[in-house]
């Protein structure tokens, strides 16, 4: 799909993996092809903007399915329950979403979804 690079981190080589092979699938193609285009550049890049609680919380809906390329953050409180994978979450990001009542799942959980959106 794309071309190769050099990863370090490696919860970052299993979600390009994981994307690599669900680009060849048959649903969200352009959706995980999306993603994996955002997670292959240099880690210098990726650090930019974590996604705060409480950005989660004013861009999404009771039930949502979302997919978060980045870090997760706690600033903010969660008003609602939402299914989420992130890359990585904060100590206070993970309590916040938990209290609230919000499913974390991995990426490959989060795969057999329907309605996945994009957050970064």
């Amino acid at each position: 799909m794309a071309k190769k690079i050099n990863v370090e981190r490696k919860d970052v080589r299993e979600w390009l993996a994981v994307l690599d092979e669900a680009t060849r699938g048959d649903r969200n193609k352009a959706l995980f092809a999306d993603i994996h285009f955002k997670l292959a550049v240099p880690s210098r890049h990726r650090k930019r903007g974590a996604v705060s609680i409480f950005k989660l919380s004013n861009v999404t809906e009771e039930g949502d399915n979302i997919i978060v390329p980045r870090k997760i953050v706690s600033s903010g409180k969660m008003t609602h329950k939402i299914n989420i994978a992130a890359l990585e979450y904060s100590k206070g990001a993970r309590e916040a979403l938990t209290s609230s009542g919000s499913r974390i799942m991995t990426l490959k959980e989060m795969m057999g979804q329907k309605r996945i959106r994009l957050i970064v």
